[in-house]
């Protein structure tokens, strides 16, 4: 449903996602559904999905970061055993294959509509004509342009903070599951 983007709005978002805007129409655009009609949409007609392709790449970057640092195999020396050499390299094989499945499901639409349902970002978003629900692709993208506007007005830091918040990357108290286990070992 089309309402009035307000500072009350901007307050909520950032209280939300744990983040103050420099700039507060990044924050604003990122909520805009495509073909809302709030005054700022028709300066952004696309609503927030510029935003979206631009957090979509920094959320695959910020994963993949996230994993490289937490990496087993990071670090084995160049003088190192034969074997040891051998078992590290199949050991990031299978490390890289569960990096990858796991970077799919956390930034898969059903996944992101999921985290901004759960955080209830939807309840903010500016829809397009009589909508009353995001559907779950602009919930997703609404994420993504989250993403992309806190990359924009900050740093890589802020970005996984607001993954963090959201529960897009998993700290050391979140429950062990193979998700989890895959992003912190």
């Amino acid at each position: 449903m089309a309402f009035a983007w307000t500072e009350t709005s901007a307050q909520d978002a950032e209280s939300i996602i744990g983040y103050h805007f420099s700039d507060p129409f990044l924050l604003e655009e990122a909520f805009q559904a495509a073909g809302s009609f709030l005054t700022l949409a028709r300066r952004y007609p696309e609503g927030g999905k510029r935003l979206a392709v631009v957090g979509d790449a920094v959320l695959q970057l910020a994963l993949a970061e996230t994993w490289y640092e937490c990496s087993e195999t990071r670090g084995i020396s160049l003088d190192s055993s034969l074997d040891r050499m051998n078992s590290a390299a199949q050991s990031l094989h299978t490390e890289t294959e569960r990096f990858n499945r796991t970077r799919q499901e956390v930034s898969s639409n059903q996944n992101l509509d999921i985290i901004g349902r759960h955080n209830g970002l939807d309840r903010l978003i500016n829809l397009a004509g009589g909508a009353r629900q995001p559907s779950a692709g602009t919930m997703a993208a609404t994420v993504e342009a989250i993403i992309g506007a806190v990359y924009l007005d900050s740093s890589m830091t802020q970005v996984k903070s607001v993954m963090q918040t959201l529960g897009l990357v998993p700290t050391s108290d979140t429950p062990s599951t193979p998700f989890v286990d895959s992003m912190l070992h």
